[in-house]
């Protein structure tokens, strides 16, 4: 049982590191954040008790068994695909950066095995040296550690009465997690039911050593959209203004990856919900006059941020732009402001479309009744998208709770921007969402709305057609759901007056290359 591979050389050396009280720490560098791998032992223990109060005729030596998450080849070749990425709730219980693990939790201790694949020695020519289980152990803070063909040897020898599997639908992407399998696990009796809403519940609200990781990464994130603002000008490609985020938040934040496809239009682009992926891939040139609309955010420890920004690249905005940009900003405010621990995501949502349709009529695109105009959906012809979502171990993070989810799928699809798990859910202190309101003028949405009996009398047309061409504004920000309302945390000019000013000065001397520009 965890006999030696090879020759293996236990090795201390990069962003895993033990301090002089052996306790174990990830840190990219003296400058980012140090991380206790003490936050995964809390998350394990807190999942733990969960199952302990929650399980129907609970049994002791009962497990928790997780799968990490697989390294994956890019089509037929010997690539892989992506930089390997933990999968996310193996990374909040394990904290472990290495593809090809398992790990268990014992239900009645919170202690922890985790499972390393037996690798050949020619691994070490190619990727480095062995670890070995006593690596593990010691850089990731679990109890012991064994290899993968000893799974069901060391259940056995430990008297697992019950192995509890992640099985479940994540509500939001609808996209289903399997029960995971290993050798010899028919001889154990699994419970495929009880753990997966107790886990989902358990990454919506967030330690404070959580909270420490998304401060850190949303910190890094905002300076880096900052750096952006500061350096895009006419003629800049657009992915070469993305290119000075990324290199930033690598550089002085130790974030190697992005937290999802940056989405970086400028022009009328900007009414492209999505842009950014394989179809419209950042690649247009950046013009004089028009308006950037920049949705990035970086992770670090496989914890994610979204923040999106909106800004002339000249610096002024035109007034068509800077009226846009000040009814988003307005129904941003008008969200926070009523955020605090037991308003529900309905109530926030009703309150952003709401006041997106007020300020439409109080600029004079839309006239009549703004309660005749939600009931209609005329705000799905401005923001055709949901105001906000979940943010921790994914951008899109997992969210509520099996007991809100108050209606069927069918019966779902009737309902205005349905957000499956946050409909209904109050929100609870220490969760962690953004904020997004957008208004945008694509003649897609537009011209039939025009036409349409029902939404076409509350439109000005003559109005509307002064906007078109711009494309839209996005505003996103993070926040934390506090005791008594809420705190943003994402930090980056907001208003007109502090995006001119603030664009008005140079960049500065941390982001090299710009001298052709």
């Amino acid at each position: 049982m965890g006999s030696e591979q090879s020759t293996p050389v236990d090795f201390e050396v990069g962003a895993l590191k033990v301090n002089d009280d052996d306790k174990p720490y990830f840190q990219m560098s003296p400058d980012t954040l140090r991380i206790s791998m003490e936050l995964h032992q809390e998350a394990r223990e807190k999942l733990s008790k969960s199952v302990r109060d929650s399980a129907e005729d609970y049994t002791v030596n009962s497990f928790l068994y997780f799968q990490g998450g697989r390294n994956q080849r890019r089509f037929d070749t010997d690539q892989n695909y992506v930089i390997f990425r933990q999968e996310a709730y193996f990374n909040w219980l394990f904290g472990a950066k290495e593809p090809g693990l398992s790990g268990v939790i014992n239900v009645d201790t919170g202690d922890s095995i985790l499972f390393i694949p037996r690798l050949p020695p020619s691994y070490e020519v190619w990727s480095g040296p062995l670890r070995t289980p006593d690596w593990f152990v010691r850089h990731y803070g679990v109890q012991e550690c064994f290899y993968q063909d000893e799974i069901a040897q060391v259940l056995k020898e430990r008297t697992c009465s019950t192995l509890y599997l992640m099985e479940g639908m994540n509500r939001f992407s609808y996209v289903r997690t399997h029960a995971p399998v290993f050798d010899g696990i028919e001889e154990f009796s699994v419970d495929k039911e009880t753990m997966y809403p107790l886990a989902v519940a358990g990454r919506v609200i967030k330690t404070d050593r959580e909270l420490e990781v998304i401060r850190f990464v949303t910190k890094v994130s905002s300076e880096g959209h900052k750096r952006v603002m500061r350096a895009a000008r006419p003629g800049m490609m657009e992915y070469q203004a993305m290119s000075i985020f990324r290199y930033y938040c690598y550089m002085y934040g130790g974030c190697r990856e992005m937290g999802y496809i940056p989405i970086c239009p400028s022009g009328d682009r900007t009414k492209i919900l999505h842009y950014g992926g394989q179809s419209a891939p950042n690649d247009y040139q950046i013009k004089d006059g028009d308006l950037c609309l920049f949705d990035m955010g970086v992770e670090y420890h496989c914890y994610v941020t979204d923040i999106t920004t909106t800004f002339p690249v000249n610096g002024k905005f035109t007034e068509v732009q800077k009226t846009t940009y000040e009814m988003v900003l307005n129904t941003v405010h008008s969200v926070v402001n009523r955020i605090r621990p037991g308003f529900t995501w309905r109530e926030a949502r009703m309150v952003c479309y709401r006041s997106l349709l007020r300020n439409l009529v109080e600029q004079g695109l839309l006239t009549g009744s703004v309660d005749d105009m939600y009931d209609c959906k005329l705000h799905r012809v401005f923001m055709p998208h949901g105001i906000g979502h979940f943010i921790g171990g994914d951008v899109h993070d997992v969210g509520g709770n099996a007991s809100y989810w108050c209606w069927t799928d069918a019966e779902a699809k009737d309902i205005d921007w349905y957000d499956p798990d946050l409909e209904w859910c109050p929100l609870q202190k220490n969760m962690v969402l953004t904020i997004e309101p957008g208004c945008y003028y694509n003649d897609v949405l537009l011209d039939p709305a025009l036409i349409d009996s029902v939404q076409g009398k509350f439109m000005v047309k003559s109005e509307i057609d002064k906007y078109r061409g711009i494309g839209g504004v996005r505003i996103e920000e993070v926040f934390i759901v506090t005791e008594d309302g809420c705190e943003i945390i994402s930090d980056v000019p907001r208003t007109v007056a502090e995006v001119e000013a603030y664009m008005s000065n140079p960049p500065p001397d941390d982001i090299p290359f710009l001298d052709a520009y």
